[in-house]
């Protein structure tokens, strides 16, 4: 499979991992010179690494089981770093946190304290990246000029003073940006939600932080490359038996790695979110104080479908049906759905884009919440080598009965390329000793087209002999 470089001289088994001594650097050591670092290694039981599309930076929790009184001996304030590596054999990819090749992780509380038996306790360390502390203490009150991803680029190095990889996709937007007293992420987010791709017809970036470094991209450079070829998965996921050997006897690790114990589906579909989101239309007036306009846009799903890339080929595997909703309208057809009055104005900062308005601000509130739709989770084997904003498969069970041996047992919907949004590392040191992973997936379309339809199922076929009563009169009947 295109991601699954493990070893399989290296890679035993489904779940196995790497982990390095796991150190605490406290801030002070009464009596030591120099670095100190507590090995806890012992003393852990399990933890846990998230990564996701929503959060800007990783973070993680660490359950110990500590007869030594580790609080009080290093003592643990909340200001300590965490050191540690965590690999899936045989992968390159992975979890860096130590001092001298990659970052450690700040601990920033503890939770769940609990006596377990006398002089022993149990509880939660909770842990993110150095930048997330840093983002709280910094406010950025600097103009920038230029596009918007070198702007970006200027705030994850002054600001949240990083020494990570910064993986970018370059924008058109060209603006100038003065940040009114906010945080790091702030200015991101402001920056983000209205920057444009140079190479899609779209607006709205990501910024997210995974293994590899931080991320700045768009959905559809998550989708495919700059020429629009759809990327390639990462992973065949599917609910089966884990075997660890083909029919010929041979190990078959990759089988297994993608391998689906369980699965949820979260969400399938919510008109009512979705009406209200505007994913299906919109409609936005702006006005333009230097010239004195206004103008008025609508957004339609249907007819902005085709303009886009999506998950799954295809001009029509949307994930809103195309039919005759209401006196021969779709449900694209409504545009006051959802209204939004924006400022357009222009000669803000004389020639520069104005970072007020996107004029793609509908086609990215529809794509982010047409992503939404179908959400599903599954849980499968640990694997260090994928991360959120990647491409996988994944087939679905149709849960009908098979008429004959050749009927394929796949959902034609719920089967297909998702993009990972979430991902939960589960590292269990002492009982089960295996890495476990929980993956969020989303998907915007589908790998056929839903059926179409112009006959009016719905106006007309209700009862129309309903009444207006007064409560008064009914209560003197």
């Amino acid at each position: 499979m295109p991601y699954f470089n493990a070893n399989n001289t290296l890679l035993e088994r489904p779940g196995n991992f790497i982990v390095t001594d796991i150190h605490i650097i406290p801030y002070h050591r009464e009596g030591e010179e120099g670095i100190y670092r507590q090995i806890i290694t012992d003393q852990v039981l399990e933890f846990n690494i998230y990564e996701s599309l929503e959060s800007h930076f990783l973070s993680g929790d660490m359950t110990l089981i500590d007869g030594v009184n580790l609080i009080n001996m290093i003592p643990l304030t909340g200001f300590e770093r965490l050191e540690f590596k965590l690999y899936t054999p045989g992968e390159d990819r992975g979890y860096d946190f130590s001092v001298l090749t990659g970052h450690p992780m700040m601990i920033t509380g503890i939770r769940n304290k609990a006596m377990l038996k006398d002089r022993v306790q149990s509880y939660v360390l909770e842990f993110s990246s150095k930048e997330r502390m840093i983002n709280d203490l910094t406010k950025v009150t600097s103009s920038y000029t230029g596009t918007t991803d070198e702007a970006i680029i200027n705030i994850c190095r002054d600001h949240l003073d990083t020494k990570k990889d910064i993986l970018v996709e370059e924008t058109k937007t060209v603006a100038k940006y003065v940040a009114p007293r906010v945080k790091p992420t702030r200015a991101i987010k402001d920056i983000s939600k209205l920057s444009e791709s140079k190479n899609f017809d779209n607006a709205g970036y990501s910024f997210y932080e995974t293994g590899l470094g931080f991320h700045y991209k768009t959905y559809e450079s998550m989708f495919c490359d700059e020429s629009g070829t759809p990327r390639p998965v990462r992973a065949q996921y599917s609910p089966k038996i884990v075997a660890y050997r083909d029919e010929k006897g041979d190990r078959d690790i990759i089988n297994a790695l993608q391998s689906v114990s369980s699965f949820n589906v979260k969400s399938q579909y919510d008109t009512l979110r979705h009406l209200n989101y505007g994913t299906y239309a919109s409609k936005t007036i702006t006005h333009d104080s230097f010239n004195k306009t206004f103008k008025v846009e609508t957004f339609d799903y249907h007819n902005n479908y085709e303009k886009q890339n999506h998950l799954e080929e295809g001009n029509s595997n949307g994930v809103v049906p195309f039919f005759n909703f209401a006196l021969g309208k779709t449900i694209s057809d409504f545009p006051d759905t959802v209204v939004h009055f924006v400022s357009d104005t222009d000669k803000v900062h004389n020639d520069y884009d104005y970072l007020g308005r996107s004029h793609n601000s509908d086609k990215r509130i529809s794509q982010k919440a047409a992503l939404s739709t179908i959400v599903l989770e599954i849980t499968v084997p640990g694997f260090t080598g994928i991360s959120v904003g990647e491409v996988v498969h994944f087939t679905h069970p149709s849960f009908k009965e098979l008429k004959n041996s050749a009927d394929k047992d796949n959902d034609p919907y719920l089967t297909g390329r998702y993009l990972i949004t979430n991902i939960k590392h589960m590292v269990n040191l002492k009982m089960t000793k295996d890495h476990q992973m929980i993956v969020e997936l989303v998907k915007d379309s589908f790998n056929e087209p839903l059926p179409e339809d112009n006959i009016d199922l719905f106006t007309g076929q209700e009862n129309e002999k309903g009444l207006s009563y007064s409560q008064y009169n009914l209560d003197k009947a």
